[in-house]
């Protein structure tokens, strides 16, 4: 087989891992693979190729179950026979890891979000991005309430905003799922929404208390 030069740097770092992980003994695979995977933190964060929540959090293999996609949106509940991976991935990661953290990561400049701004209409059209248009409803209502209340805010304000109010939303998704409302009511999950600035590193948490962001 022919690979081009950016195939060849993801085996060239595979053979490098499997050297540094898997070619001597004790390593922290062996654990895994033995003792199986415990998290106790569950990320819904977004799939744009700047966020690594591992390296953000300065995190190892096993330490959190990561679920990515699109602007890091959360559904609300739905009970249809359809497909659903996000909600079937916080099913399995609350049911059966006994996850005790469920953190929505989002962060500034994505895509996702800047596109329903700037190409509100083409975005949302079914007709050309239909699996695309489809996903992006979910962050309608934080769309419609930027432009309800910030008509007069700057771009950039405009999708920093909409950023925000996405994840509120998505977090108050959470809440529909009948198993994560249980787990809540019998104090043994706790959900946040956290926002990550691409350009210090920072990261806000909302209050969902004081419904205000803070700096952790």
């Amino acid at each position: 087989m022919v690979f081009d030069q950016d195939i060849k740097k993801l085996i060239t770092g595979n053979h490098k891992f499997k050297t540094k992980f898997f070619d001597s003994k004790n390593t922290i695979f062996n654990e895994l693979v033995t003792f199986g995977q415990k998290p106790k933190i569950m990320l819904v964060t977004c799939s744009d190729s700047r966020i690594d929540p591992a390296m953000i959090f300065n995190c190892q293999p096993g330490e959190l179950f990561v679920v990515r996609n699109i602007a890091n949106l959360i559904p609300p509940y739905e009970d249809n026979d359809t497909y659903h991976g996000t909600s079937a991935a916080l099913e399995f990661g609350t049911c059966f890891l006994d996850i005790k953290h469920v953190i929505i990561l989002g962060h500034t400049n994505c895509g996702g979000i800047r596109s329903l701004i700037e190409n509100t209409n083409q975005v949302l059209d079914k007709k050309n991005y239909s699996f695309v248009a489809k996903w992006m409803d979910l962050a309608k209502p934080a769309y419609d309430q930027v432009m309800a209340k910030y008509l007069h805010a700057t771009l950039e304000e405009k999708i920093i905003l909409c950023e925000q109010y996405a994840l509120i939303n998505s977090l108050q998704n959470l809440y529909s799922f009948p198993w994560i409302k249980r787990h809540i009511d019998n104090h043994d999950l706790s959900l946040h929404a956290w926002y990550f600035d691409l350009t210090t590193g920072i990261i806000h948490a909302h209050d969902q208390l004081k419904n205000h962001w803070i700096t952790l």
